[in-house]
């Protein structure tokens, strides 16, 4: 699929909060060390994924880790 058959442009901005984000981000949202952000990852309690060398944490597996909220 082409930019242009999407109507996008390349400098198109997603709105909305990102579907993953790389190791070093997820350890800046939760106040931890790369010891313990790549601990979880061998724990298998976040899921990640590989696009080319880069690591990349899919959000919704880091919010899960979060205490729910309640009413």
């Amino acid at each position: 699929m082409s930019i242009q058959s999407t109507g996008l442009s390349r400098d198109a901005e997603v709105p909305g909060k990102p579907l993953a984000v790389s190791v070093r981000n997820m350890c800046r949202l939760l106040d931890i060390g790369n010891t313990k952000a790549w601990e979880l990852i061998a724990e298998g309690r976040v899921t990640t994924f590989m696009i080319g060398r880069k690591r990349l944490v899919v959000l919704a597996s880091i919010e899960r880790l979060l205490p729910a909220e309640e009413p």
